[in-house]
């Protein structure tokens, strides 16, 4: 398997490992507001921390699959 094509697969894992981490009740709840405060809770934190990785991860990929289709 060439680099390009080894760079699309895992964009295409990263992605739908994205889609189903946003898709989750654990995602929900880390993202939406209350009105007590619980949106500061550690749980929550590490799940925007999670999101935050994955979305890097996808961009990391989207970049090195781009230098490599020029």
């Amino acid at each position: 398997m060439d680099l390009p094509q080894r760079l699309r697969a895992e964009l295409e894992q990263a992605t739908a490992e994205l889609k189903a981490h946003m898709a989750s009740w654990e995602y929900a709840f880390a993202m939406g507001g209350g009105r007590d405060g619980g949106r500061n809770h550690p749980v929550h934190q590490q799940t925007r921390a999670r999101t935050e990785q994955l979305h890097a991860r996808c961009r990391d990929l989207k970049a090195q699959l781009a230098e490599h289709e020029l």
